[in-house]
């Protein structure tokens, strides 16, 4: 990402959700090193972070819809998405559909796998992107800002993932809980 800049930083992003294990606490921890270095800007660079997430994300429903299970069962092993992992974002999402894209969202090991599953499910592609697009904000936001802060010590996010997904969880948790209250109020009021 020194080298290379915000597209090596979006390329990451993308492969990451699109289902490369790639962790993003890597990719935007050291972006928010660069940040607290001078050689990136948060702003663009949580926006173009967002955006790489949402492209990777769509490539993964896409895989899901088109390739299905015999695509996971076929190629899944080259990129670490084994039948454990697509069981658990399928259980996931079988059980709470559009809300279970934007909790997985904010969790790690299954928020960019839970695309994957969509995509099969045929879940609507539009309700698909606009929780995506909700559930990425907070993780990368919060991924970015930890790393611009801890500086040169970027790699602590690594080791205090933890912390970061009780905070993110409850972050999603709000989120969804105001999402489907305002639902709830609007087919009320009709």
């Amino acid at each position: 990402m020194e080298t290379y800049g915000y597209a090596a930083m979006f390329l990451a992003m993308a492969a990451e959700n699109a289902n490369i294990p790639i962790p993003s606490e890597i990719i935007l921890g050291f972006a928010g090193f660069l940040i607290s270095q001078q050689i990136f800007s948060f702003w663009p660079t949580f926006i173009i972070a967002c955006i790489a997430g949402v492209f990777g994300s769509v490539i993964s429903y896409w895989l899901g819809s088109y390739g299905g299970r015999p695509l996971l069962l076929k190629y899944g092993k080259y990129i670490f998405f084994n039948e454990k992992k697509f069981a658990l974002a399928e259980r996931l999402f079988t059980k709470y559909g559009g809300l279970a894209v934007l909790i997985c969202r904010c969790l790690p090991g299954v928020r960019t796998f839970i695309s994957f599953p969509a995509g099969v499910a045929r879940y609507p592609f539009v309700k698909f992107l606009i929780l995506t697009i909700i559930g990425t904000i907070p993780w990368t936001f919060l991924l970015v800002w930890a790393g611009s802060v801890l500086g040169s010590r970027w790699h602590d996010l690594i080791q205090y993932n933890h912390i970061f997904t009780i905070a993110l969880v409850l972050i999603c948790a709000l989120m969804a809980a105001f999402f489907f209250t305002r639902r709830y109020m609007r087919r009320k009021n009709k």
